[in-house]
């Protein structure tokens, strides 16, 4: 088994009941329905999140038979389970994933980051005709706006510093498997696959270890924002994360119409409205969306684990479905 299976299991193994393919496709890659937003912060595996949001569901659904021949995990007619008591190590290699807070960050930083050393690399090699290394337009214009603002004479020395310091101070394992990745010059980055087969490891050991570097340094810039101000100007707003209609909600909201308003402004269901906040709320803990709960009454419902919004409902009957689906969604990620 590799890193991928190892990721697998422990998302099986934390859902506690019986998953069918579709949910865990949408676990894994990362796709934002309210009943997956959800139930990641229901069974506290928010922070493993969308960790792979290129995954093919038939890939997914290949690996998932071949744990079940190999006697790991089993499938019943309501969907795969744990066989027994499996060791699922993921959370211990892996510790400070936060994938649902850094979801869509994560990959459009080291985009930007990856683009802005070409960039910046072939601008000192008075390169100036060649393909860029992201293809992505999004990317390619955040680096157009950000280049612009930074000191053309000391960008490459103040990088290269930082990224450095990055690798020293939190002492990343691999930062080879990073480096690996950057282009410039004459030299193009390798693939993850390239990286595996010349360092003998198996591709989804280097890809995960890329990906928990990256978050590490998130959590740390977030954390400690004045610490390194040019790889923090490479890091794409927090809400980047939510889905288009969730942004749209999210703006009228902040334009400082209510809910109902909301409702009559987009010609949604009172439901889809209500999943938007709750998906907003998930993505930032401080964001103040309608009807949300006291925070004491959020901390209260979030120090016991609950398996079923209705045990919920029960022990805090005042409050309706949407209030407690906030609350659940306003559980952090894991410490």
């Amino acid at each position: 088994m590799d890193k991928l299976d190892n990721y697998i299991i422990t998302i099986l193994k934390k859902s506690v009941t019986p998953r069918k393919l579709p949910f865990l496709h949408t676990i894994l890659v990362g796709r934002r329905t309210g009943q997956a937003v959800q139930d990641a912060h229901l069974f506290q595996m928010q922070h493993l999140f969308g960790l792979v949001p290129n995954l093919k569901a038939l890939l997914l659904e290949k690996r998932l038979s071949a744990l079940v021949q190999t006697g790991v995990i089993s499938v019943t007619n309501n969907g795969y389970i744990i066989e027994g008591n499996q060791d699922a190590t993921f959370e211990i290699d892996y510790p400070l994933f936060q994938g649902f807070a850094f979801q869509r960050q994560a990959f459009d930083f080291f985009a930007h980051l990856r683009l802005a050393v070409q960039v910046i690399s072939n601008k000192h090699h008075e390169k100036n005709y060649y393909l860029p290394v992201i293809r992505d337009k999004k990317i390619q214009l955040f680096i157009k706006n950000w280049l612009p603002k930074q000191d053309q004479a000391t960008l490459a020395d103040r990088l290269f510093a930082e990224i450095f310091e990055w690798f020293k101070e939190l002492e990343v394992a691999r930062p080879e498997f990073i480096v690996e990745r950057f282009s410039g010059g004459e030299l193009m980055g390798h693939t993850t696959e390239q990286i595996a087969t010349k360092y003998e490891r198996q591709k989804w050991d280097v890809y995960f270890e890329v990906l928990h570097e990256i978050h590490r340094v998130l959590t740390s810039i977030k954390h400690s924002s004045d610490k390194w101000p040019l790889l923090r100007s490479l890091v794409p707003e927090e809400l980047t994360g939510l889905t288009t209609s969730a942004m749209q909600t999210f703006n009228l909201w902040k334009n400082g119409a209510d809910l109902e308003t909301i409702e009559r402004i987009r010609n949604l269901k009172t439901s889809t409205i209500q999943d938007h906040f709750v998906e907003i709320r998930a993505t930032n803990k401080e964001a103040f969306v309608p009807y949300l709960p006291d925070e004491s009454l959020i901390k209260t419902i979030n120090q016991k684990d609950w398996r079923l919004l209705r045990e919920i409902k029960a022990a805090f009957p005042d409050l309706d479905y949407y209030q407690i689906r906030l609350a659940v969604v306003s559980r952090g990620g894991a410490e």
